[in-house]
């Protein structure tokens, strides 16, 4: 064979296969990181900095390193919302939080455009009696999931919410605590009609003899949503009962 002929077929055959063969396994191993994402959730805090409120609610956001650490008088966790996301860290928190004694509590995000029912039939296929030592807890917050449909009005919101609380206290023996903001405690006119919730107020300004100042006459307050709180990576919900509460308070049961 002369050499011009072994160049040619050197060009035609092995050349390409030597552009081809890497390429492949290039590609292999792009598909093989995109199915396997590596997670990193952040450094440990300092304990210096930590914050130590009575009690924390966490989500599918939270991530903790070491529940041993967690200085909680009470958990809450998200378990669903709307009418189909359940909370993928829902059984992971409230599982620890468990093994670690410490009384928990599960929670539903409220949207204005599913109805009560189709709600709380979601909330309670996931939320079994015996994971909870807490009274549930009905999230309603101003949000862009909170986008009521056309026509919906105040009186729509107030009925939305006491079904969703009814249904609550036949199914779990007692009406929910309703975490929510004073516009919106408000705007639907909570104050009448709801005597048997117990209110859970976020406000993050002027918390500073903040029970004086609320016009709720809440149990729960949650003062910050950018504290650390040891055993968790980044920042945390964090809460503090009213003067004279404590968890008895939010027990289902005695």
């Amino acid at each position: 064979m002369k050499k011009k002929e072994i160049i040619i077929i050197l060009l035609t055959f092995i050349l390409p296969l030597l552009v081809i063969v890497p390429m492949c396994f290039t590609a292999c191993g792009t598909k093989k990181a995109k199915e396997q994402p590596v997670v990193v959730p952040g450094k440990k805090p300092n304990p210096a900095i930590c914050e130590h409120p009575d009690g924390i609610d966490l989500s599918h956001h939270n991530v903790a390193y070491d529940w041993k650490k967690v200085d909680a008088q009470f958990v809450y966790v998200r378990a669903t919302f709307g009418t189909s996301i359940r909370d993928k860290r829902y059984d992971i928190h409230r599982k620890a939080a468990k093994r670690h004694k410490i009384p928990t509590g599960a929670y539903h995000f409220m949207v204005a455009n599913k109805t009560a029912k189709q709600q709380f039939r979601f909330f309670s296929s996931v939320v079994k009696k015996s994971h909870i030592d807490l009274r549930p807890m009905l999230d309603i917050e101003e949000s862009k999931y909170w986008r009521a449909p056309k026509g919906f009005t105040v009186n729509d919101a107030r009925k939305m919410i006491r079904e969703w609380c009814d249904l609550c206290k036949k199914h779990y023996g007692k009406a929910p605590i309703i975490y929510t903001t004073e516009k919106l405690y408000k705007r639907y006119h909570l104050s009448k009609g709801f005597d048997d919730c117990i209110w859970w107020v976020a406000n993050y300004n002027n918390v500073k003899n903040y029970e004086r100042k609320c016009v709720i006459p809440y149990t729960l307050h949650q003062y910050s949503h950018k504290k650390y709180v040891e055993g968790f990576y980044g920042n945390i919900d964090c809460n503090r009962f009213r003067k004279g509460k404590s968890v008895k308070d939010l027990r289902l049961r005695k």
